[in-house]
């Protein structure tokens, strides 16, 4: 494995976004869990959410006083095929996988695990490639948490069955949902904690609109006609196929309109490149659709400036981009699954859909009534700003930590010694 080298960042610079209660809970919160050390794992450093998140939330332990790190796990291109494969049985799919496949995902898994050199208070592991570490490395931690970023709340029966063997006996779970707890699960502890996403990354900054505009712009998109996007990985459980039969519905009534598909590609999801391919033929000769990739630090101007985003998602654990654009006051049409269920509600955000003509409507009336679209954009990011940024989750991880540890870190809130604007609301 290999340890990510981390860029410092200060809470306090959260603070006008969240509000003072938070960020003096965070420190109180913390005080509890000077030096304890607290390693997160993944299976990839670049092109996921996963990956956003921990390249921001563990500077922020590190800020508080944990000794935190965040590790990357290796892998081989055959490995990662067939844990892209076990993603997709554990959220339904119907896969099969041999007794040779397991083992190549075991002896990844053993392999990584020797390459723990210290030992750790909490040891989080991010997902099922690395789910199997624990058992191989239990004495390296005190305490073992699996965070499981994905819908496992209706499993394929025998890839789950062999699956709960690998995450029996952590000490706690994570969920975004607790609809997506998978049956018959075996650990001491659930917790569920939402995702979250930085309102301080070059993506989630306010942009200067000229600037954007011009951005937006060099991509081949026409910003002087409207134009909507769905931003995300080139991914089945996404449906960007049934975004572009959205799309050719709505230029029946929309005929300026414009669709852009910004993606990317993760490092451990070797599907991605198939589902591009057919994403692309699905395309030919649709006029107006931009297919655009490699932008993940740069998708800000196309959230800022779409008339709406659709995130038309058949799967959803959570969707960080949906969050994304809300935070920039652009409302979303998503499909009525999963974690999207908690980012947009009546009345909040945009509309959930459950098939491509109901999502065309949504998308239909949203370009036809510039009031109401403006209103769901404003009370989609005020959601966003009280429950899905990074000080949340990390307040949210923290109590999960000091409950696993048996530390009294639930208390209400005090301040630093000395201090009591604590107790003034956020």
């Amino acid at each position: 494995m290999k340890q990510i080298d981390l860029e410092p960042r200060s809470l306090e610079d959260y603070r006008p976004l969240v509000g003072d209660r938070l960020v003096e809970e965070l420190y109180a919160q913390s005080a509890q869990l000077q030096g304890v050390r607290v390693a997160h794992i993944n299976a990839t450093a670049a092109g996921g959410g996963v990956a956003e998140i921990l390249r921001s939330i563990v500077p922020l332990y590190q800020t508080l006083g944990i000794d935190a790190s965040w590790w990357v796990m290796d892998g081989s291109e055959p490995f990662f095929q067939v844990t892209k494969q076990m993603h997709n049985a554990l959220q339904g799919a119907e896969r099969e996988f041999s007794p040779e496949q397991w083992a190549l995902y075991q002896s990844h898994n053993e392999a990584a695990a020797a390459s723990i050199a210290d030992d750790y208070d909490v040891i989080v592991v991010h997902d099922p490639q690395p789910a199997a570490i624990m058992r191989y490395a239990r004495l390296r931690a005190r305490r073992w948490v699996w965070r499981c970023h994905i819908d496992t709340s209706r499993p394929h029966g025998r890839t789950w069955s062999a699956f709960r063997e690998t995450v029996a006996g952590y000490d706690a779970a994570i969920f975004s949902v607790a609809d997506f707890v998978a049956p018959g699960l075996d650990v001491s502890q659930v917790a569920i904690i939402p995702p979250a996403i930085d309102p301080l990354t070059p993506k989630n900054l306010p942009m200067d609109v000229d600037e954007a505009r011009a951005f937006v712009a060099s991509h081949g998109v026409d910003v002087e006609r409207p134009f909507i996007s769905q931003i995300s990985r080139f991914d089945p459980w996404k449906d960007p196929l049934g975004v572009i039969a959205c799309f050719k519905r709505l230029k029946q009534r929309h005929p300026d309109l414009q669709l852009v598909l910004l993606g990317n590609f993760a490092d451990d999801d070797p599907e991605g490149q198939v589902i591009f391919e057919q994403v692309r033929a699905a395309a030919d000769g649709v006029p107006d659709i931009s297919i655009i990739t490699g932008l993940s630090d740069m998708v800000n101007p196309f959230q800022m400036l779409s008339r709406v985003v659709l995130q038309k998602s058949i799967r959803e654990g959570f969707g960080l981009t949906v969050t994304e654009a809300l935070w920039k006051g652009t409302p979303v049409v998503a499909g009525n699954v999963g974690g999207l269920r908690l980012q947009i509600a009546e009345g909040i955000g945009g509309f959930l859909v459950d098939s491509v003509d109901e999502c065309a409507a949504r998308v239909d009336y949203l370009l036809s009534h510039d009031e109401e679209r403006q209103a769901l954009g404003a009370s989609g990011r005020e959601h966003v700003r009280t429950h899905f940024l990074m000080p949340r989750l990390l307040r949210d991880e923290l109590k999960l930590i000091g409950e696993v540890l048996g530390l009294p870190i639930g208390f209400p809130v005090s301040a630093r010694p000395g201090d009591t604007s604590a107790l003034a609301a956020g």
